[in-house]
């Protein structure tokens, strides 16, 4: 699991191959995330402006982690 910049820097994509419902419902819980966007083979989650993406990264493993 990798998170990939975006031209937005409050924006990261992550690449998907598995079933990603329950994915997007638990990423929607971390503190300090706006969104969770789901297409077809990947993921974007938005982050509030005024979270860094280093302690929100750690949720985001975490639950990739439990798959």
């Amino acid at each position: 699991m990798e998170l990939i910049d975006t031209p937005n820097p409050n924006a990261k994509k992550i690449l998907v191959d598995q079933q990603t419902e329950d994915i997007s419902n638990s990423l929607n819980k971390v503190e300090g995330v706006l969104s969770v966007f789901v297409g077809p083979g990947f993921i974007t989650v938005t982050k509030e402006n005024n979270f860094e993406w280093e302690v929100i990264t750690e949720d985001i493993v975490n639950i990739f982690d439990k798959l």
